[in-house]
């Protein structure tokens, strides 16, 4: 029991603090509830220019004032649902306030500069479903509790693309309404964990780039029936390409590039019904390409490129209807470049380098390809001619296709292409006189045709895009041009040029770093 001189005490400390809360109360008059929350998050961030429109007068002119401000969403009820304050610039940490909006449900701060650890102060965000806190700069190691302390009602988290470190935490399996996980381009250790085959609900997993150990994609996963999306690029992955992604058929995205996966692609893969974009390159896989009940008539996106692979190019990748880029370079793949392949009406990028291929390129390549910007067939055994319709789409910028075996000439049509950035033709056996349109392409950058057996002259004035001219050991004949403003590079070296080299050379070329004029029959001097 309380003396009476305790009680007169205690009535006496509460008769100051009420004193002390209503002068505070008088002299700083405030929002209140989610409004006044909102302001203090504002004032921690710095009251930074986007935020400018957050303001206690506005807030006070109506109860749900606060709902009309920039990058906030509000129920009903007038309490702060959505945050979606995204590239901004906002500094600082996210302040413990964001944790007091109770009905809080999406919170989106990506692309910003927000730095400090992970703020659990969310975890007093029971309804929050959506949290997207990538693109950052938040460090530190995610906390052990994560899975526990976000609550079951998340749906989608996004952490990609900042600066945690540690391991990632095994609570995360707890999250079992979890769709959609981003953990890419951190700085994250350890292995994957195999609790993530727990995530029964997920359609995304991001993985990639990060410093884990080396180890295998669990097997685990093969229990999420429902993923469409796992990028596991640079994942420091070992072991045989995973047999059980046959059996995840929702899949429309596979990327495991950039990891040091080996044996081949399983029997059964290509059945993937669904599958558009497929990204194994920079590998050690190996072993032909078997494609055996090959359904995935859906693909978008091949790259299986940097690999050991051998035997031919399947003929069925030239019947995909939407295939846009078909990389399969540094490989060992021989034999003939499937005619069908130059019936690809989707197609953009065909790049074939680095490999053994041999026959001649499909007759059609380009004429039914409008989109086609790159053909890149580099260092095979290619022969015969170069197709006529390469650009026929009017948006080719690249075609290389040095050290083949090519002959005939340069077709018109291909010098005219006014798109055409890159011509790489060097140590092939190309002969006849190159078209004089070549010379004044309105966008080509680099040319090079050494080693063939061309002719023909150089006009006086070249392109001015021109930065780069190769024609060393041909049979090129005439003057020297005396115009090319934007050429580094001219390698004429072993040809047949004659007359005199031009005065004002460094006038007329005045970005020239390296010439090569040697074993011609020219006459003068270089200034």
């Amino acid at each position: 029991m309380a003396t009476p001189c305790h009680a007169c005490t205690c009535h006496l400390i509460l008769l100051v603090l009420a004193c002390c809360i209503l002068r505070r109360t008088a002299a700083h008059p405030r929002p209140l509830g989610d409004a006044a929350l909102l302001l203090e998050i504002k004032h921690a961030w710095g009251d930074p220019p986007a935020l400018a429109a957050w303001s206690a007068t506005a807030a006070a002119s109506a109860t749900d004032a606060h709902c009309r401000w920039p990058y906030v969403g509000c129920d009903s009820a007038g309490r702060v649902t959505r945050l979606v304050i995204v590239n901004t610039t906002i500094t600082g940490t996210i302040p413990n306030a964001v944790g007091c909006l109770s009905n809080l449900t999406h919170l989106d701060v990506s692309n910003n500069n927000i730095t400090g650890v992970f703020p659990t102060a969310l975890y007093r965000c029971n309804s929050l479903q959506y949290l997207d806190l990538s693109h950052n700069y938040i460090s530190g190691k995610l906390p052990d509790d994560i899975g526990h302390g976000l609550g079951v009602n998340l749906r989608m988290l996004d952490l990609g693309v900042n600066m945690f470190n540690g391991t990632i935490p095994t609570s995360l399996s707890r999250l079992c309404n979890l769709q959609y996980l981003g953990l890419d381009n951190n700085r994250l250790t350890g292995t994957i964990p195999v609790e993530l085959g727990k995530l029964a609900s997920l359609e995304m997993l991001w993985l990639a780039d990060n410093m884990f150990d080396p180890g295998e994609l669990p097997p685990s996963l093969k229990n999420l029936n429902k993923l469409i999306d796992l990028w596991a690029a640079n994942c420091s992955l070992v072991g045989n390409f995973p047999g059980y992604l046959v059996e995840m058929s929702e899949l429309e995205t596979l990327d495991l590039s950039i990891n040091s996966l080996t044996g081949s692609i399983p029997p059964g893969f290509w059945s993937l019904r669904k599958l558009q974009q497929l990204g194994i390159y920079k590998n050690n896989l190996s072993g032909n390409v078997v494609v055996d009940g090959f359904s995935a008539m859906s693909l978008t996106i091949i790259d299986i490129s940097d690999n050991r692979f051998t035997g031919t190019i399947p003929e069925i990748f030239g019947h995909l209807q939407n295939l846009t880029y078909l990389y399969l370079f540094r490989n060992y793949f021989s034999g003939k470049i499937p005619d069908s392949m130059g019936r690809l009406p989707s197609l953009t990028i065909l790049r074939l380098f680095d490999n053994r291929l041999t026959g001649i390129l499909p007759p059609e390549l380009g004429k039914h390809s409008p989109d086609l910007s790159s053909v890149e067939v580099d260092n095979n055994k290619i022969t015969g001619e170069i197709p006529e319709g390469l650009c026929a789409g009017g948006q080719l910028q690249w075609f290389t296709a040095a050290n083949n075996r090519l002959h005939g000439s340069i077709p018109v049509s291909l010098a005219k292409c006014a798109t055409l950035h890159a011509l790489y033709l060097d140590s092939n056996q190309l002969s006849g006189e190159v078209p004089m349109a070549l010379w004044t392409a309105g966008q080509l950058k680099w040319v090079i045709l050494r080693n063939n057996q061309l002719t023909g002259s150089l006009p006086t004035t070249m392109s001015d895009k021109l930065e780069m001219l190769d024609i060393g050991n041909n049979r090129f004949v005439g003057r020297i041009p005396a115009v090319a403003v934007a050429l580094k590079y001219f390698g004429a070296q072993n040809n047949q040029l004659s007359s005199e080299i031009p005065a004002n050379l460094d006038y007329g070329m005045p970005l020239l770093q390296r010439l090569k004029l040697a074993n011609n029959k020219l006459s003068g001097m270089i200034c």
